[in-house]
């Protein structure tokens, strides 16, 4: 039972006075530094505090051993002489304590006791200090040898009680993210044109942003890997960017004489005319990159599917939501955000700066479009469903079979709907009205995907045959679809 005590009393002291005021002082300078959460999950902190605590035990638990000694008289001295102090001393007995060991030897108990009788020599105290006394007492190791032993034995411990955190944490990453922002640079710098301007229309973002159109050109991704720039005519094509391979272009956005885009793990931007290409990020694959005033919006796997923000000059990198997104689009001010919260499937609105959040649906959603007073989603199972703003109504079902892409527009709802050999891609465009009805088919492609919206007509790539991808156009008026030549022809 005594003993039982004992290792309740360190566990209680070492959570307490030890533990806790560390692990808050991490997470505030963490939050300090960063400006974001370390991204630990509870369980991991359970199982470190176990841990810790099963180390700790075994280190101070109270223990009593012997030694031959042939004499207590001048053993204090030499006691004093290994770091240790004699604070009682008596004919026979004598209490001693550490003056090393900080702050363990302040919080847990520190007294050793040493009972002489017949040149026998008993000592009680924690384990670790009496191991560390006998051994002073049997002159075997030096102040020195001592010292280099503690200190890497600490290192190596504390090696191995990082490693963990620092993989499960988001440390590694934060030091990019600091990194970046205190040695991004670029030669010309770029203000929004107004701070309620979205970099693409947000049909087009929501389908990964293929295409955007300024009011004398149209830019568009070919065969995933190309940026063709071409009239409205969609004639005197020409390349700003051609590659026979690499990661896919994807998130055109345009803000004045710039055009921004996504090309794997990094954001890139150039003069509307091909010239002065520049990365300004670099760090992980960002997802679903959106433009709207002065701030580049983004989400990366490497922080969970968290929201950042950096200006259009990437600079001011920073995490505005610290949540792991299904999806998000902005929209009137709005970040609109699908995520899980206690449990359940929500969007969850945010102002710009990821504050007052609302709840505005109550499921799961993916490709959420706002249009003429709607909420346009992908539900559960890639269904296309719609629900009323501002009203507590149950959604509706537009389209009851799995979609893979869709657009509202003037004329009706654009969809494409999934392959079921070839998962996301879809098989077939069709158009119906935006209250579900009215169904027809406008073109009969298959392997349909980056559906894309440009004046009246709506692009998008489809599989002629095995490995070979052409570009067409649908006219929203007259319902023709038209193939486009490749700007290589």
């Amino acid at each position: 039972m005594k003993e039982v005590k004992n290792w309740l009393n360190i566990a209680v002291r070492g959570t307490v006075l030890i533990y806790l005021p560390l692990a808050l002082l991490f997470y505030w300078s963490y939050q300090s530094v960063f400006s974001m959460g370390p991204g630990i999950h509870w369980i991991f902190i359970v199982l470190y505090l176990l841990a810790f605590l099963r180390w700790l035990i075994a280190k101070y638990r109270h223990q009593s051993i012997e030694e031959e000694v042939q004499s207590f008289e001048g053993l204090d001295r030499l006691i004093e002489q290994g770091r240790f102090e004699v604070i009682d001393k008596r004919q026979t007995e004598m209490t001693v304590r550490p003056t090393f060991d900080t702050p363990f030897n302040l919080i847990l108990n520190d007294k050793i006791s040493l009972y002489y009788a017949n040149n026998n020599l008993r000592i009680e105290g924690p384990k670790h200090y009496i191991t560390i006394l006998a051994k002073n007492i049997r002159g075997e190791e030096s102040l020195w040898t001592r010292k280099s032993m503690s200190s890497l034995k600490f290192i190596y411990m504390a090696f191995i009680v990082l490693l963990p955190v620092l993989m499960d944490s988001n440390l590694v990453w934060s030091m990019n993210v600091l990194r970046h922002n205190s040695f991004s640079n670029v030669s010309e710098e770029v203000e929004a044109v107004s701070e309620t301007v979205s970099g693409n229309a947000l049909e087009n973002t929501v389908n990964g942003g293929y295409a955007v159109e300024t009011d004398e050109y149209i830019f568009y991704v070919e065969d995933h890997m190309d940026l063709v720039r071409t009239d409205k005519q969609f004639e005197n094509a020409e390349y700003l960017i051609q590659r026979e391979g690499g990661h896919g272009i994807r998130n055109l956005n345009v803000v004045g004489e710039w055009l921004y885009f996504t090309k794997g793990e990094t954001i890139e931007r150039m003069k509307l005319d091909g010239s002065e290409h520049t990365t300004l990020f670099s760090l992980s694959f960002p997802s679903e990159m959106q433009i709207y005033g002065n701030g580049i919006y983004f989400s990366t796997w490497q922080d969970d599917n968290s929201i950042y923000r950096m200006d259009l000059n990437g600079q001011n990198l920073e995490q505005l939501i610290d949540i792991r997104a299904y999806s998000f689009s902005i929209h009137d001010d709005r970040l609109l955000v699908s995520h899980e919260k206690q449990g359940q499937a929500v969007v969850e609105s945010f102002d710009l700066n990821g504050e007052d959040p609302e709840i505005v649906l109550d499921s799961y959603a993916e490709n959420l479009m706002v249009w003429d007073g709607y909420y346009y989603y992908l539900g559960d199972e890639s269904l296309l469903y719609r629900s009323e703003i501002g009203e507590d109504s149950d959604p509706e079902l537009l389209v009851d079979t799995h979609v893979s892409a869709y657009m509202p527009t003037d004329q009706g709802i654009v969809f494409a709907l999934s392959s079921l050999s070839e998962g996301y891609s879809g098989e077939g465009i069709y158009m119906m009205s935006t209250d579900g009805g009215d169904e027809e088919l406008l073109s009969a492609s298959s392997s349909v995907e980056g559906l894309a919206k440009v004046g009246d007509a709506v692009l998008f790539t489809a599989a002629e045959s095995y490995g070979e991808h052409t570009l067409k156009r649908i006219d929203l008026e007259s319902g023709r679809t038209d193939v486009l030549e490749s700007a290589k022809q």
